[in-house]
C-alpha cells in the first residue's frame, strides 16, 4: 500500500495571531506636561538630521475606563514628535507601544513633529484618550491607532 501526501489546509488553527486581535482602551485624562529640548547634535547619533537635535513630548495622565476593573487603572500617555515618520521605508507594525508595570500603563506613540504645537495648544481641554492597541502579552502591546477628545465619547 501506497502512501500518498496529504496537502496541508492554509487555515491557521488555534487563536488568532495577536496582530490581527485588537483591544480598545478608553482613558479618562486627569493632567498633562510638556518637555522640550534643543542642542546641538551629536555626531555618532543615528537620529541625527542635521547639525542639531529638538526634542519634544506631551505626556498625558489619566485612568482607564474600559475595560472596566482593568489590572493597571493608572495611565500615562507620552506623545513624542518624530520628524522620520513620514520617511519609513518599511510598513510600521504600530504607531507606538504600551509597557503595563505596577498599576500604570505606559504607551509611547510617535506623532508627527508638525502636529506637536497644535496638541500642547489644546492639551488643558483634552478629557478623553482611546488607544486601539493589540492585546497585552508579557506586559506588552503594539499600539494601532489613537484618538484624542475635548469632549467624552458618547458611549461612556
Amino acid at each position: 500500500m501506497t502512501r500518498t501526501a496529504q496537502q496541508k489546509s492554509n487555515t491557521r488553527r488555534g487563536r488568532p495571531r495577536l496582530e490581527t486581535q485588537r483591544t480598545l482602551y478608553q482613558i479618562k485624562l486627569s493632567g498633562w506636561d510638556f518637555t522640550w529640548s534643543f542642542s546641538l547634535a551629536l555626531r555618532n547619533s543615528w537620529a541625527n538630521e542635521g547639525h542639531y537635535n529638538e526634542h519634544m513630548i506631551l505626556t498625558l495622565r489619566g485612568e482607564v475606563l474600559y475595560p472596566e476593573n482593568f489590572k493597571y487603572p493608572d495611565v500615562e500617555c507620552q506623545l513624542y514628535a518624530d520628524a522620520r515618520l513620514t520617511q519609513d521605508i518599511e510598513p510600521p507594525k504600530g504607531i507606538g507601544s504600551i509597557t503595563a508595570s505596577g498599576t500604570r500603563l505606559i504607551a509611547y506613540i510617535a506623532v508627527p513633529r508638525e502636529r506637536m504645537d497644535t496638541l500642547a495648544g489644546v492639551a488643558d481641554r483634552l478629557i478623553s484618550l482611546e488607544l486601539n492597541a493589540t492585546p497585552l502579552h508579557y506586559r506588552r502591546a503594539l499600539v494601532m491607532s489613537i484618538h484624542l477628545g475635548t469632549e467624552p465619547e458618547p458611549d461612556w
